[in-house]
């Protein structure tokens, strides 16, 4: 099995490549309510389909994750962004992607 890095919630660490959110939240010890965030470059995407590997979504080239729960104190401008919100309120697809704050074209 590949593996790689990536950091999570501040913290540097491997991934095997075919790992799905619900695996990570577990393996972190993560609450149940909170939702994967994942930053790649320019875009971030919010999953939604807890059981499909990552590298098969816009998530699995990601660099940086965070887990966000709902109504917790915005630690950055990523997990600030309204787009999640919106995102969580109503998905229609395994994952929701959009533009990183603060990054204009």
């Amino acid at each position: 099995m590949e593996t790689r890095w990536a950091t999570v919630d501040g913290v540097h660490l491997q991934l095997p490549d075919d790992c799905t959110a619900a695996e990570l939240r577990d393996e972190l010890h993560k609450p149940d309510d909170a939702t994967l965030i994942a930053v790649t470059g320019d875009l971030v995407s919010v999953v939604h389909d807890e059981d499909q590997p990552l590298t098969e979504m816009v998530a699995g080239c990601a660099e940086t994750y965070y887990f966000r729960r709902p109504d917790e104190p915005q630690r950055n401008d990523v997990l600030g962004a309204s787009e999640i919100d919106t995102a969580l309120e109503d998905p229609s697809a395994d994952e929701t992607t959009f533009q990183r704050p603060g990054i204009g074209h």
